[in-house]
């Protein structure tokens, strides 16, 4: 988030990369406190910086939330990437 003019604050565009999205479950299931949503999984590059409570946005205009420890660096070999789990959310 960054400040704009007097006390408005407005979104800020980081980054842009190449990601696969997947779902988690097929179908909606409890995220929390009786709330129904939708789960995925991002797997970004290893050096994107992505942190919790970050809002990502696709192509198709979906809006993203990075859940609470839902970021897990990996590797393959010589290859690394990032886990990313997060919850659709509405704009």
């Amino acid at each position: 988030m960054v400040a704009t003019t007097g006390n408005r604050i407005a979104y800020a565009t980081v980054t842009a990369d190449m990601g696969h999205i997947q779902p988690m479950d097929l179908e909606k299931g409890q995220i929390s406190d009786g709330i129904f949503g939708k789960t995925f999984r991002l797997y970004i590059d290893g050096e994107t910086d992505i942190q919790e409570g970050d809002r990502l946005r696709d192509v198709s205009n979906n809006l993203y939330t990075v859940v609470t420890g839902g970021v897990s660096r990996r590797n393959f070999g010589s290859f690394d990437y990032k886990i990313v789990v997060m919850e659709a959310t509405k704009s």
